[in-house]
């Protein structure tokens, strides 16, 4: 197959991306307890970057340590972030890749309850994911305002540490999510009731990082067009919110399915198939003009059919670039078969975060997340080296001795 379509520029908004490719947003929690990244998610990007990928989108920081979920990707309602973060943009721009932050205003309802200091806030009082016992408590108008006036705040400060867009986390059954949907939204007031005052929260927050970083920087949004679940958001009753976002000066659509109540599609396992959200884009497509990006499942395959098809022109993958980072740069040679393929099985990517608390690492790729630490090198002098045993473990054995200068036997 020719992947040549993968790799023509495309525009968001005034900034263009070198190819089609975008590593998707997922967590790493790598960052210290005062919200600062640190040197591993700085080489960890990196490496992706060096490997090839158009645009990079971080996973989701969060404004306050107050509406953070644990550091994951850190917070940014202090300064000291700053020189973490420049150093973050300067490691990845180097090689001609734009990188996005992704801003939170908070899990909501999805709040895991052992990490709560308190009463998780929400649109309504609904009941806690984790805890159906636990009602959420509401946020008052003033609260939200002061959200907003956060928002502006982060957005600012991603902006002067050198970010080239910033995305606003908007799916999965976060916060935003719950005060977009009416199955989560029941408010009265003048941010819910109707679709268009459901929507206001998102609207407002699009706004206050516009007036954040000026015209003619980057705003993306990432939404679920489908919930999956009874009750939950389809893509007909998506399609009119997506049309005001785009009045509301976004400047790209980062679309895909699910929620925690269908958490399969958040996560999509391999049983769901190739390009398992690639259904969403078409009637997308028909609906807006800003550019749209697409996740879920996808292959290098789907990602040229879905290119050629025209219903996106962005395609991402996440997991895929943890398993392999070097994908853009080995499809441009030719190298198909050279591509180390993500399994799906969410082992060390998500479990290792979400059950373990513990940062990203990947089962078919050793270094993911300790790229700084761990490097392949030649050694001074080659020996003979015997591998026995075809098994993952051995044939990355047989792999790490043949890099680094070996004459390799594998049993």
């Amino acid at each position: 197959m020719d992947y040549m379509k993968l790799f023509t520029p495309f525009k968001i908004g005034k900034m263009e991306v070198k190819n089609r490719i975008v590593m998707s947003p997922m967590g790493l929690n790598a960052a210290h307890p005062d919200g600062r990244i640190d040197d591993d998610e700085i080489h960890y990007f990196e490496e992706r970057a060096r490997g090839g990928a158009g645009l990079i989108i971080m996973g989701c920081q969060f404004l306050t340590e107050e509406l953070a979920q644990g550091s994951l990707e850190g917070y940014l309602d202090k300064t000291h972030v700053i020189p973490q973060l420049t150093n973050l943009c300067e490691a990845v721009q180097k090689y001609g890749t734009k990188i996005s932050a992704q801003l939170s205003c908070g899990t909501g309802k999805n709040a895991f309850s052992t990490m709560l200091k308190d009463v998780p806030v929400s649109a309504s009082p609904i009941p806690s994911m984790f805890n159906p016992d636990l009602l959420c408590r509401a946020l008052t108008v003033e609260e939200i305002q002061e959200i907003m006036k956060q928002f502006h705040f982060s957005a600012k400060l991603l902006k002067n540490a050198g970010f080239d867009a910033i995305e606003v986390h908007a799916h999965a059954g976060y916060l935003v999510d719950q005060f977009m949907s009416a199955v989560w939204n029941k408010r009265t007031d003048e941010y819910g009731g109707t679709p268009e005052k459901r929507m206001r929260f998102a609207v407002e927050i699009v706004q206050s990082i516009r007036d954040a970083v000026g015209p003619d920087f980057p705003i993306l949004f990432r939404i679920a067009c489908k919930h999956h679940f009874e009750g939950g958001r389809t893509i007909e009753e998506t399609i009119p919110m997506l049309k005001m976002l785009e009045d509301a000066g976004v400047d790209a659509l980062d679309i895909d399915s699910g929620s925690y109540e269908n958490i399969e599609y958040i996560f999509p396992p391999a049983y769901l198939g190739d390009a398992c959200m690639e259904d969403v884009c078409e009637p997308v497509r028909k609906a807006v003009s800003i550019p749209i990006m697409n996740s879920g499942n996808h292959t290098p395959e789907t990602a040229v059919r879905l290119i050629e098809s025209g219903n996106a022109d962005f395609v991402m993958f996440g997991r895929p670039l943890i398993a392999d980072p070097e994908i853009p740069k080995k499809l441009l040679k030719g190298k198909r078969k050279e591509v180390r393929p993500c399994i799906r099985c969410n082992e060390d990517c998500i479990g290792r975060i979400i059950t373990r608390l513990t940062k990203i690492s990947c089962s078919v790729n050793p270094v993911a997340g300790f790229e700084g630490r761990i490097k392949d090198k030649k050694d001074e002098e080659s020996k003979k080296v015997v591998v026995i045993g075809g098994g993952p473990g051995g044939m990355e054995a047989a792999r790490s001795a043949a890099i680094a200068g070996h004459k390799v036997i594998l049993f």
